[in-house]
């Protein structure tokens, strides 16, 4: 066989090398299969991000979030940035099935850098920005400025300035160790009507299956999550990191996922968007522009109109804004009462839920989380009996106890006390929510596991489920080390009984870290730890203690000023534990119209005909009322 040409051949060995090159998974049907070309920048480039890209790339993060939790082995559960990225098992961008044509895995020095760098947020732009560079996606990433004074993580808005490309980065390195460095939660509080606001990296998603994927981000106050999964109940349940030297991922599953998102015009008359950033975001997905030749000649950022394709919606921040105003979420047939609510009823996938099995599941993952927090403690104590004690951010203009600097930063535990503490909430919010569905619509609620209980009403399950609680928690149980060495054994109701007396000071002994009462055996023998703070001598353990009343008892990070001398210690709201909060369900002991129904298919010896029609059963808001003053 002769070649008329030397660009013939040249052609025909492109074509073999091409095909050479293709993994099995692009003939069997990659779901965005090469479509663009570039060699210039971090990156070769050969796909545009599009609806089918994010779902395989959400199909990816679910793997990890299972891997994490029911998947692998115990090391798999436990694993680190740099074991996921390198697992085999737990990185599907390792099987060329799963990958397709795309580059190869990142530098061993690249990888070990974002790795030692890992915290919420920069875990957060890692995942995508490395799924982007295995599949020769697009990436940007932007460098913000304090809109208002202060840190950008904590300011009152943050504007977008300078960006970051991998059509333009050197290197890939040079992308990953920049993005990695420059990348913080302050790149999420950008307003949407804010200056520069088309360069943000984020923007709000609608609550909506389709769009409200693994991979989305939930922006709370200083702190990201991770969307690793949603439950067939509609639970948003999260990917975390931590900002210790051990550089931990771990999950929350089921957590509060809406907590602290600011209604539509609630923050300024002269701006209605003002303060909304929080709530679930999804990044906004570079495009890259092309020739004729589908050869990359530009990468910019989607705009708002073309982000629409992937979900943008505002809806989170009007939603707010109707609750507020009328009390209740108009879903048709479905009035939910609180944001969370609404959230299920949009994302569920089943036609019922089983509230006992909820709770027993759930029950699990809040022990595990309070068994995840133990060997923190224990390594904040080391390192304080090591290198001395550590001292609080008191009356610092530019930090606080929830974001500092320095060891109170890696060795305190405000914020993850936050967390573990809306996650034992949760269960009563979902409770709340299964009592109310079974008001409205009773065959959506499986009641199986309480047959030895008479059901007729709310409140009949209401009971029901306090006393199954009760039995739960009594059975499930921990065990810390106390300062002299020994195993101290909690119960899951131990620790609810002390959910507010936990204390997030390093400088405090384990037994105080646990909430050991004063005067008590357990707290018998602890050691005294003065805390220091910035001017002044420092604070003797208990009245340090005692001054921190107000920080172990909120429901979300601050962004103020921390204080210590001086700061109130009695009468601030303090959300009601779980008995309490299912107890204000007991004055619901009158069937509802839909529950009247039911009763009469179920048990017609003992029920009548149905009653008049009645408007939908409207259950008064749980969190704003359901506090008691401390």
């Amino acid at each position: 066989m002769r070649f008329q040409s030397y660009t013939t051949l040249l052609l025909l060995l492109t074509v073999v090398v091409a095909a050479w090159m293709m993994p099995a998974a692009t003939a069997q049907g990659d779901p965005n299969p090469p479509s663009i070309s570039s060699n210039r920048g971090a990156w070769p480039l050969l796909r545009q991000w599009n609806m089918e890209e994010v779902r395989h790339y959400a199909r990816w993060i679910e793997h990890i979030y299972y891997m994490k939790t029911d998947g692998g082995d115990v090391d798999q559960r436990q694993a680190r940035l740099d074991r996921i990225i390198t697992d085999p098992e737990m990185n599907l961008l390792e099987d060329p099935n799963f990958l397709g044509r795309g580059n190869a895995q990142l530098p061993r020095s690249t990888l070990m850098f974002c790795h030692n760098h890992v915290d919420c947020a920069k875990l957060g732009v890692f995942l995508p920005a490395y799924y982007a560079y295995r599949r020769g996606l697009p990436w940007m990433m932007s460098y913000v400025s304090s809109g208002g004074q202060g840190d950008v993580r904590t300011s009152p808005n943050n504007i977008p300035g300078g960006q970051l490309s991998s059509f333009t980065a050197g290197s890939v390195n040079n992308f990953f160790r920049n993005m990695t460095v420059g990348f913080s939660t302050g790149n999420f509080r950008v307003e949407l009507n804010g200056r520069n606001a088309h360069l943000s990296d984020t923007l709000p998603v609608a609550i909506d299956p389709d769009y409200l994927l693994p991979g989305a981000i939930n922006y709370l106050d200083g702190h990201t999550l991770i969307l690793g999964t949603v439950s067939p109940y509609g639970e948003l349940q999260f990917l975390n990191a931590s900002i210790t030297p051990t550089r931990d991922i771990y999950t929350y599953n089921g957590m509060n996922t809406v907590s602290g998102i600011t209604p539509r015009g609630s923050q300024s008359d002269e701006n209605e968007w003002a303060g909304c950033f929080h709530g679930m975001r999804i990044w906004r997905f570079p495009i890259a522009e092309t020739n004729s030749q589908g050869v990359v000649t530009n990468v910019r950022r989607r705009t708002n109109e073309e982000m629409r394709e992937f979900g943008f919606s505002t809806e989170q921040y009007t939603v707010l804004e109707s609750l507020i105003e009328q009390r209740f979420i108009d879903m048709g047939d479905f009035r939910p009462t609180d944001y969370h609510a609404f959230v299920r009823l949009r994302m569920k996938s089943v036609d019922y839920i089983r509230p006992l099995e909820f709770m027993e599941q759930y029950v699990e993952e809040i022990l595990d989380a309070y068994i995840f927090r133990e060997d923190f403690v224990q390594a904040a104590w080391t390192n304080v009996q090591q290198n001395g004690p550590i001292t609080f951010p008191a009356e610092r203009p530019d930090e606080n106890i929830f974001q500092a600097h320095g060891r109170w930063e890696t060795w305190s535990s405000p914020s993850s006390d936050v967390d573990r503490r809306n996650k034992y909430h949760y269960l009563a919010d979902w409770v709340r929510y299964a009592i109310d569905c079974f008001g409205m619509m009773p065959d959506f609620v499986d009641l199986t596991g309480l047959e030895a209980y008479e059901i007729r009403t709310q409140a009949d399950l209401a009971r029901a489920l306090i006393a199954e609680k009760e039995r739960i928690f009594d059975e499930h149980y921990m065990h810390y080390t106390n300062s002299r060495g020994e195993r101290v054994r909690l119960t899951l109701t131990d620790i609810e009984d002390r959910l507010y007396d936990m204390s997030f000071d390093p400088n405090h002994p384990p037994e105080l870290r646990w909430g050991a009462p004063w005067d008590s055996p357990e707290m018998e023998g602890a050691p005294e730890r003065s805390t220091p703070v910035p001017s002044g001598s420092p604070v003797p353990m208990r009245e340090a203690y005692e001054l921190q009343t107000f920080y172990r008892s909120v429901g979300q990070r601050q962004i103020e000023m921390s204080i210590l001398r001086g700061m109130f210690t009695e009468g601030f709201p303090v959300l009601y534990r779980f008995n309490e909060q299912i107890a204000r369900c007991f004055y619901m002991d009158e069937p509802t119209e839909a529950l009247s129904e039911w009763l009469a298919k179920n048990y017609p010896d003992e029920f009548g005909e149905e009653e008049e029609e009645e408007e939908p059963v409207i259950v008064p808001p749980l969190l704003p009322i359901s506090m008691s003053v401390q």
